[in-house]
C-alpha cells in the first residue's frame, strides 16, 4: 500500500504558543490510524492543519504526492479529505437524509442523485432512527453518526474523526467501531482522535501519541501500549 498522506516537519504557532512542534508521519492508504494524547496535546490542531482550516506555520502536508499545505479548506474537501468535529452541529430542522445531502451537494447539484447517495450512506452508517427523523430529536449516538455520514457524503478518500465516540456508552462505541470498519472496507482511509484507549487499540493498525505538541511514540497498538514513554505521559500503568 502507498502513502495517501505525508506530514513533514509541521509546526503550528499561535502567537508565542507552539501548539504542534515539528510533527512528521505517513498515513498508509486504506488504513485506520489512531491519534491519542492528553487534552491540549495538539491533536485537533493537527486535524485543522490537514483540513487547512488553520494553516501550518512551517512544514508541509502532502496528499497523494501533492503539497496541500496552503490550499483553502473547501478545496481540501473537494479533493477528497473530510473531517468531523468534536461538537456535533446538525441542521436541526432538517431530517437525517436532508442533512446528509448537504455533504453530497459538494460534488453534485442533482437532487435525485444526492438523495440516492444519502440513502446509501444512511444504510452504511446504521442509524437507530428513521431516515426522516428531524435532526434536533436525535440521540447522542445518532448525532455522532450523522456527523460521520455528512462527511462521508462528500465522497472522501481520507476521513478524519475527531472524538466521534465522546459521550457514547460502551455499546454505542462498539456500534461506531463497526461503522468505522465498514467505512474502511469501502476504500476510505480513516484517522481517528479518541480518548478511549481500549477502542483505539482494538480498532487501529497504527497509533500515534502526541504530548505537548510533539510526537512522543508511533507504532502498532502493542508497541505503543508497551512503550514506557506512552505509559508515563498518557496511558498509565493499568
Amino acid at each position: 500500500m502507498s502513502n495517501i498522506l505525508e506530514i513533514k516537519n509541521v509546526t503550528k504557532m499561535y502567537g508565542g504558543l507552539r501548539a504542534v512542534s515539528n510533527f512528521s508521519t505517513e498515513i498508509v492508504e486504506n488504513s485506520i490510524t489512531g491519534l491519542i494524547g492528553p487534552n491540549g496535546a495538539g491533536k485537533t490542531t493537527l486535524f485543522n492543519m490537514i483540513s487547512c482550516t488553520h494553516k501550518a506555520t512551517t512544514g508541509h502536508i502532502f496528499y497523494n504526492g501533492k503539497d496541500i499545505t496552503q490550499i483553502r479548506c473547501h478545496e481540501v474537501a473537494r479533493i477528497g479529505i473530510a473531517r468531523t468535529f468534536q461538537v456535533t452541529k446538525p441542521f436541526g430542522d432538517m431530517d437525517i437524509i436532508e442533512n446528509i445531502m448537504v455533504g453530497a451537494f459538494l460534488k453534485s447539484f442533482d437532487r435525485k442523485q444526492t438523495r440516492e447517495k444519502a440513502m446509501k450512506i444512511f444504510e452504511l452508517v446504521g442509524f437507530s432512527s428513521r431516515h426522516d427523523q428531524i435532526a434536533h430529536n436525535l440521540t447522542t449516538v445518532d448525532r455522532k453518526k450523522l456527523e460521520v455520514a455528512r462527511a462521508l457524503a462528500t465522497n472522501p478518500d481520507v476521513l478524519m474523526l475527531d472524538e466521534v465516540m465522546a459521550g457514547c456508552n460502551p455499546q454505542e462505541k462498539v456500534e461506531l467501531c463497526h461503522v468505522i470498519k465498514d467505512i474502511r472496507m469501502t476504500g476510505v482511509t480513516v484517522i481517528i482522535i479518541e480518548h478511549d484507549i481500549k477502542t483505539i487499540m482494538s480498532l487501529c493498525e497504527k497509533v500515534i501519541v502526541l504530548h505537548r505538541g510533539e510526537k512522543l511514540v508511533e507504532g502498532t497498538p502493542e508497541e505503543v501500549a508497551n512503550d514506557e514513554r506512552a505509559i508515563q505521559a498518557y496511558l498509565g500503568e493499568a
